[in-house]
């Protein structure tokens, strides 16, 4: 073989070897002081100290921009939370006048109890079709005039327990009337409200009252009658 074939094999080499380096050398890793180094090394983000983050907190409140959130490990507290105010809901025992569409009307202001007298006059009478006639008159004490007025009443036989209306089979009645009533007047009842053959005892139990200021109460009466003799 002639010298300048071996010079050319030699310098072939070289060019391949320089190649074949430049084409393996990304994905070789390289060894510093006995330890494995990546080729491409991940650079770790180092988080501000302290002070750094003090300093920017204090630059972003002289140019108006958002604080910035402390790091939740430098307190042990938490900021407090904005008050809320709740809207008032309105109550399941809010009471209204029966049978008619007034519940948004104002409580009045007169004593629950005091504001009609006990009655002048409480009876009832039974005819052949067993329908039950009530008498009831009381004064107007309230010193308002009443422009409606609605009486609830229970009914019970001679040994106590609930007496059923015959068509309904109900104990318990609402007997509402028109005014007006002005102070110290009376109130009256005065009508058929039941059909029965068992009754024995009508009470009362409570008044609703609707004046004519708009404001509405109603109230434990509680009065009885067992009296039988009625019109």
């Amino acid at each position: 073989m002639s010298r300048f074939n071996l010079v050319l094999i030699y310098v072939l080499s070289i060019m391949i070897a320089f190649l074949l380096g430049i084409y393996v050398a990304p994905s070789v890793e390289t060894r510093f002081n006995g330890q494995t180094v990546a080729s491409n090394p991940v650079i770790e983000e180092i988080p501000p100290s302290t002070v750094d983050k003090a300093a920017i907190a204090a630059e972003s409140n002289t140019t108006g921009s958002n604080p910035i959130e402390s790091d939740p490990t430098e307190s042990s507290h938490s900021p407090s939370p904005e008050a809320v105010v709740l809207e008032d809901m309105p109550s399941d025992d809010d009471t209204g006048p029966v049978g008619d569409d007034s519940e948004d009307l104002p409580v009045a202001d007169t004593p629950s109890g005091q504001g009609i007298g006990a009655p002048l006059e409480f009876k009832y009478s039974t005819n052949s079709a067993d329908a039950v006639k009530l008498t009831w008159e009381a004064d107007n004490l309230t010193g308002k005039r009443i422009n409606y007025y609605t009486a609830h009443i229970s009914t019970f036989n001679p040994v106590g327990d609930p007496s059923n209306d015959q068509l309904n089979g109900k104990s318990s009645f609402s007997l509402k009337y028109v005014g007006p009533v002005e102070p110290n007047d009376t109130l009256f009842i005065f009508s058929d409200f039941t059909y029965q053959n068992t009754i024995h005892t009508i009470i009362i139990d409570q008044l609703t009252l609707q004046y004519d200021d708009g404001t509405i109460e109603t109230f434990d009466y509680g009065y009885e009658t067992t009296d039988d003799s009625g019109l």
